[in-house]
């Protein structure tokens, strides 16, 4: 490779560091979007961001009091703090909707690459608003023991 081809190449490479940062830095300054208040997308976003603070109590709140997943299940879950959630779309049928959102993880390489998650939570309404269902993101398998 000749000199100016190298440098070409490192020009290149700087500008997409560059950019990535610039992109990463936008991304993390973003206010959240504001969601209809009572609606499935504000609870979800509600027990999301309960998580990323490590409110794990509140965010247990937001569960179904019959389902089988306690604070305790949320103690155990892996949280990627890196990680940015995306609203991909919500449906609503009566008293029951789905909320799809994407986890959108940094690769950590300079060139800035993601991957995305995507994440279904099912809710009811109850006489407080709307609860979340079933194992949601961040736990799989609730009330069961982990593995030694």
């Amino acid at each position: 490779m000749s000199g100016r081809a190298g440098k070409v190449l490192a020009v290149v490479v700087g500008v997409l560091v560059l950019l990535a940062v610039v992109a990463g830095v936008i991304s993390a300054t973003r206010e959240r979007p504001e969601l209809p208040a009572g609606s499935p997308e504000a609870t979800v976003q509600d027990y999301v961001t309960l998580i990323y603070d490590d409110d794990l109590e509140g965010a247990a709140e937001l569960l179904d009091p019959d389902g089988s997943c306690t604070v305790e299940d949320l103690d155990l879950a892996f949280v990627d703090q890196a990680a940015r959630v995306v609203l991909r779309d919500t449906s609503v049928d009566g008293d029951r909707a789905t909320v799809r959102v994407g986890l959108v993880h940094p690769s950590g390489s300079p060139l800035g690459d993601e991957f995305t998650q995507d994440e279904t939570f099912r809710l009811v309404r109850s006489p407080d608003g709307w609860v979340i269902t079933g194992d949601p993101w961040p736990v799989y398998g609730c009330g069961k023991e982990p593995h030694p």
